[in-house]
Parts: structure tokens; sequence; C-alpha cells
């Protein structure tokens, strides 16, 4: 699927539950978008900052909230759910 206005497309992935893989892990993770910009999005996941917790060990001691920014060009790939009716126009 290659959406014609990319920025568009990035806008309808706010608040969307997806699953992403990026070039940082070998694995992928569940999550929210929370927002996006030009060049990359803020992603919401639980899973991915205990995995940056145990690869980092002690650095993220301290923070207790950590926002996860990651850009587009370490996405490898991104899965979301689209309503029945636009997947099937699609």
């Amino acid at each position: 699927m290659a959406p014609a206005d990319s920025s568009s497309f990035k806008a309808k992935l706010v608040g969307k539950r997806v699953v992403v893989k990026v070039s940082l892990f070998s694995r992928a993770f569940p999550g929210t978008i929370a927002a996006t910009d030009e060049t990359g999005f803020c992603f919401q996941s639980d899973e991915m900052v205990q995995a940056l917790r145990e690869s980092t060990g002690s650095i993220m001691a301290n923070i207790d909230a950590p926002s996860l920014y990651l850009p587009f060009s370490s996405l490898e790939w991104l899965v979301f759910s689209a309503p029945k009716a636009a997947a099937a126009s699609a």
C-alpha cells in the first residue's frame, strides 16, 4: 500500500495500536503511536521501554516514564488494523 499523501497517512496513524519492527531490535513490539512529524513518531510501548532498560543497563534507571521517539528511517515494518470498509477499498 503506497499512500498518495504521506503526511496524511502519518497523521492517520496517531492513536492507532500498531506492531513495529525497528532496526535497533531483532523482534517486533506492540504499542500506540502518540504523535508523528516529518521524520518520525512518538511510540508508547511498555515492552520496548523494558527492552531498552535491559540493553542500556543503569543508564535509564533514573528515567521514570521514558518517551520513545523513533525515526521513520529505522522502521523496518509496521502493522495496523484498518476498518473493513477501508481495507476493502484499498
